[in-house]
């Protein structure tokens, strides 16, 4: 019996900041029309009020929001110039406890060093949520380790939990070799996803794959050939049960988008969509 096709979600992080709702249905609504894509994880910008107004838009458009991704926490383990963008976009994300109290049936994302954080771990305890994802931090193989020591706490805790293997993350340290490195690579992400717990339960569940223009939170995706992501397909997909394609914008792009912009992205997007398709990295319905 072959298994199940993983879920395939895409994040809010394609509009910015100041995106408007309408402008993700422009986006997106085809493919959730499809069946491309499954759902949303949505980054959990302030105001409350308007993170309300973005899920009441998706749902009447029959778009599923699965997933927040909440702050991310570890800025002092960034170099200057990520302790000042994430310390900036952190502060614009709205709190834990906000977020489980206001949609208790969403499940929930951050990094290891969040999640690491007592006052953290006691609002996760307290409130009970459907599932949290806990996604790699730091560069390499350190940052996994780290979201590993914290998966396993949260299970032992009795809380439903499971790793996010964001590859940007890992990679980014090494990318001016990644393409001669991609094949060992892409060995070492598989080698993680079928890590076990004492449990026998896998660790990492889920990817983020970051498609965006903003090439330093991204991988390049217009460089790799059809062969890594064919290689990628072959070799890691197979083994996860979602998949999540991150979008960030250049500027300002990362804010907010004309329409213009949103136009631009919408060709780029279904280039890159109907890339994944044919190298097998989104398995056709």
């Amino acid at each position: 019996m072959s298994k199940p096709k993983p879920q395939y979600l895409v994040s809010s992080d394609s509009i910015g900041f100041l995106g408007r709702p309408e402008q993700f249905v422009r986006l997106w609504k085809e493919y959730f029309d499809d069946k491309t894509l499954d759902g949303v994880e949505i980054i959990a910008f302030k105001p409350l009020s308007r993170l309300s107004q973005l899920v009441s838009t998706l749902e009447k458009n029959n778009i599923l929001v699965l997933s927040f991704h909440g702050k991310t926490g570890g800025e002092n383990l960034l170099n200057f110039s990520g302790r000042i963008i994430m310390t900036l976009v952190n502060f614009c994300i709205v709190n834990t406890k906000n977020i489980l109290i206001n949609f208790p049936g969403i499940e929930f994302l951050s990094h290891a060093p969040y999640f690491e954080k007592n006052p953290i771990k006691q609002i996760i305890f307290k409130y009970q949520p459907k599932k949290i994802w806990i996604e790699n931090h730091l560069y390499g193989k350190k940052g996994v380790e780290e979201a590993i020591k914290q998966i396993i706490i949260y299970r032992e805790s009795g809380i439903n939990t499971c790793g996010m293997l964001d590859i940007f993350h890992y990679v980014a340290h090494s990318i001016e070799t990644f393409k001669k490195d991609w094949p060992s690579i892409v060995e070492e992400l598989k080698l993680y996803i079928l890590l076990k717990d004492k449990q026998g339960k896998q660790l990492f569940t889920g990817i983020h794959f970051p498609i965006g223009s903003r090439l330093g939170d991204s991988l390049p995706i217009d460089s790799m050939t059809d062969e890594m992501l064919e290689l990628f397909a072959k070799r890691v997909i197979p083994h996860i049960a979602r998949v999540v394609f991150e979008n960030q914008q250049t500027i300002p792009g990362l804010f907010f988008s004309t329409r213009k912009m949103i136009e631009k992205q919408k060709a780029r997007n279904k280039r890159i969509i109907e890339r994944l398709k044919k190298t097998g990295v989104i398995i056709k319905s």
